[in-house]
C-alpha cells in the first residue's frame, strides 16, 4: 500500500507541475537580418501560434512592437466568442495584426472567425503576400492551412519578386522546404507542433520549437503559447517571440539570425 501511495503522490506532483508549465510561457527575443534589396528601418514583429483554449493578458504584451503575426491554431472547438475578441483585441492594441488559419481554428466556425476577424481589424492572409510598411521590395506572405492545392504556394508568391525581402509564414513546418527549394523567403515562421508538448527527456512526438539559420535562411518553429488535448506541458516550454528586423541587402545567403532571449 505504501508503494502505491508513494506513486500516486508522486504522479499527483508530476501533473500538477506539467500543468503550471502549460500556463507558464517565455518570452524569446532575437535579432533577424532579412535579406534582398528592400531598404527599410528597423521593426520588430511579434509572433505568436497555437494559443487554442489560453487567455491572453495584457501585461505580457506591453513591449512595443510595429507588427503581429499569427501563425494559425488561434482558437479551437469550445472557445468562448468573447475569449477570441478579448485575445484579438489585446494583439490588436500591440500593433496591426496579421492571421493565418491553422488546423483547428475552424472548429468554431469559419464564417462566424471571420466576422470576427473584420470587426477587430484583423487582415486574414489567405494565399497571399502583403506590402509592409508601404514598401513594395518588403513583404509578408501567408498560407492557409487547408489550401495545400498544388497552387496555393505559387498563388501566394504570385507578386513576390527575386530579390524582394519576404517573411513567409505558415502553420505547420513541414512546408518549409518546398518554399525554400521554390520560392524567394528569407525567414520562415511556424508553429503547430507544440514542441511535442510533453517530452520525456530528449524524446517527443516532434522536436523541440527552434530558431535557427542557415546559409542566410532563417527558421523559427515555435512551441506555441497553449496546448491541445490536454493542459500540460513538460521539456517544451510555451513561448512567444520578439523579433527585431533589420535590412541585409543582397544576396539571401549574407542574412543570419541571432538569439538573443
Amino acid at each position: 500500500m505504501k508503494w502505491f501511495l508513494r506513486l500516486a503522490s508522486a504522479s499527483a506532483a508530476l501533473i500538477a507541475c506539467m500543468y503550471r508549465n502549460a500556463h507558464n510561457e517565455k518570452k524569446r527575443q532575437a535579432v533577424v537580418h532579412l535579406a534582398g534589396k528592400a531598404d527599410f528601418d528597423p521593426f520588430k514583429m511579434l509572433f505568436i501560434s497555437d494559443v487554442h483554449r489560453r487567455t491572453l493578458h495584457r501585461k505580457l504584451f506591453t513591449e512595443p512592437v510595429d507588427l503581429v503575426v499569427i501563425g494559425g491554431d488561434f482558437v479551437e472547438r469550445g472557445v468562448p466568442i468573447e475569449r477570441i475578441r478579448e485575445n484579438l483585441r489585446i494583439l490588436r492594441k500591440a500593433a496591426p495584426v496579421y492571421y493565418i488559419f491553422g488546423n483547428n481554428d475552424r472548429e468554431v466556425g469559419e464564417k462566424l472567425l471571420r466576422k470576427l476577424f473584420k470587426e477587430e481589424g484583423v487582415k486574414v492572409l489567405d494565399d497571399e503576400a502583403v506590402v509592409l510598411f508601404d514598401n513594395p521590395r518588403l513583404k509578408l506572405v501567408g498560407i492557409d492551412y487547408f489550401a495545400f492545392r498544388e497552387n496555393s504556394l505559387s498563388a501566394a508568391f504570385e507578386t513576390v519578386q527575386k530579390d524582394d525581402s519576404v517573411i513567409f509564414v505558415c502553420h505547420t513546418p513541414f512546408i518549409f522546404k518546398k518554399v525554400k527549394d521554390n520560392y524567394t523567403a528569407s525567414l520562415l515562421l511556424a508553429g503547430h507542433t507544440h514542441g511535442g508538448q510533453i517530452r520525456i527527456g530528449p524524446f517527443g512526438i516532434f522536436d523541440r520549437g527552434v530558431l535557427k539559420s542557415e546559409e542566410g535562411l532563417t527558421e523559427l518553429v515555435s512551441n506555441g503559447f497553449g496546448t491541445t488535448t490536454l493542459p500540460l506541458r513538460l521539456g517544451a516550454t510555451a513561448e512567444y517571440h520578439v523579433l527585431e528586423i533589420h535590412p541585409t541587402k543582397g544576396d539571401v545567403r549574407l542574412a543570419q539570425s541571432v538569439r538573443i532571449g
